[in-house]
């Protein structure tokens, strides 16, 4: 019995590829027009991956839309946009929380400044160093030019442009007494704070807190329950003054605010990137609308040959699963060109915008290998899904016509 039903879904499936053939013309205009559908939707989403994540590294260069300081603290506004200046006044760790959750504030990143010895014979030789915290930061990693190829440990540091020219990534130095490895240099940003400062983790500056210099603290000003400024980043729609009579409510800070027309231009342009991944979601819709259309009218006018399976008695099973595997048939070679074509548009998209926008020295951040071909897979995979749901519903009602019924319909 088993053997028969096996024998039974071969024959079918060997039918299905045979109807496939049957009308040439039709199925290469159908793979065509399935393959123009993913190609266009794998190659938008790829791009727009691309372009949000340069955008978003572009505005994280730009900064901080407000800082927020001791009250007693002089701040270089240009400066304080992308990391704190030399001071020695600190405020609560407490109050990141707070003013976290003010309304309007999208990110906030604590900083802490430190003034540290260099090399243990010489403690007059001294640089800052700012300690952040990576998973919260949105201001310094994006200048990451370079680094070693591992995630940051306790004892990296990371230098700034000018501060680390004759330092080569991995090598070793002792900072406060302590062990520490170069891990990376930023790019040069032109603010002399970020350029000349060393940037570590806030476990890296507790662990060459520890280290002693004559017999002393090698960073005596360290504690971990307080930082130096608290840097804010707003929300798409919101206002530097409607946040900073927020903030300024707290004790024993104020609020340094950036240039206004950097957080309009950023909350502008990801306004209409939003709106941009809105649209491709809309002709992805459309797209799968059309597929499914083709289908259902594709099955429409093979009722005689439906009616005539079901007179000889084929299973109804039969009849959808023939049906079924012609449209994954189809999307499925069409699905295929489609990636072909996207990747074909990629290499050109490269070699045209993307070279030009490297001759203005202007980045653009591609996906992964690994996330393309995800990408890809989903795409297949959503063609797929197309064609068997616009399938799959006029399959079931023709099969569930009596076959007498559909061999005179067509015939009339």
């Amino acid at each position: 019995m088993t053997s028969a039903r096996r024998n039974t879904s071969g024959l079918f499936l060997k039918l299905a590829c045979q109807n496939i053939l049957r009308r040439p013309t039709r199925t290469l205009l159908l793979i065509l027009a399935v393959a123009l559908a993913t190609g266009a939707v794998f190659a938008a989403v790829i791009v727009g991956r691309g372009v949000e994540a340069s955008i978003d590294r572009s505005f994280a260069q730009m900064g901080a839309d407000l800082i927020v300081v001791p009250a007693d603290a002089l701040v270089n506004i240009t400066s304080a946009l992308l990391t704190v200046q030399p001071t020695e006044s600190t405020i609560d760790l407490a109050l990141l929380d707070r003013i976290a959750q003010i309304d309007g504030v999208e990110k906030v990143a604590a900083q802490s400044i430190y003034r540290i010895p260099m090399m243990v014979h010489m403690p007059e030789h001294r640089a800052n160093l700012v300690a952040f915290d990576p998973k919260s930061d949105f201001t310094v990693l994006p200048w990451l030019k370079e680094k070693l190829p591992r995630e940051m440990h306790q004892g990296d540091l990371i230098y700034g442009a000018r501060l680390g020219q004759g330092e080569a990534l991995g090598e070793e130095l002792e900072p406060c007494d302590q062990a520490a490895i170069v891990y990376g240099k930023l790019g040069r940003s032109g603010v002399g704070p970020l350029d000349d400062s060393i940037f570590a983790t806030n476990e890296t500056a507790q662990y060459l807190a520890q280290g002693k210099i004559k017999g002393l603290s090698a960073i005596p000003s360290f504690d971990p329950k307080r930082c130096s400024a608290i840097l804010v980043r707003l929300s798409v729609g919101t206002t530097p003054e409607q946040v900073k009579f927020a903030i300024s409510q707290l004790s024993g800070v104020k609020v340094i605010t950036g240039t206004t027309i950097v957080t309009s231009t950023r909350q502008t342009t990801s306004a209409l990137l939003a709106a941009m991944l809105g649209m491709s979601a809309l002709v992805l819709l459309g797209s799968a609308i059309v597929i499914a259309l083709l289908f259902s009218a594709i099955i429409s006018e093979r009722k005689r040959e439906v009616g005539l399976l079901s007179a000889i008695g084929s299973r109804r099973s039969s009849i959808v699963s023939m049906l079924l595997a012609e449209s994954c048939f189809t999307t499925g070679m069409g699905g295929l060109c489609g990636i072909a074509l996207g990747t074909a548009l990629l290499l050109i998209f490269q070699r045209s915008l993307v070279y030009y926008l490297e001759t203005l020295h202007i980045e653009f951040s591609w996906s992964s290998p690994v996330e393309i071909l995800t990408v890809a897979m989903l795409c297949m995979l959503l063609t797929i899904v197309c064609g068997l749901l616009g399938a799959i519903i006029p399959a079931l009602k023709v099969t569930a016509s009596e076959p007498y019924a559909l061999i005179q319909l067509e015939g009339g």
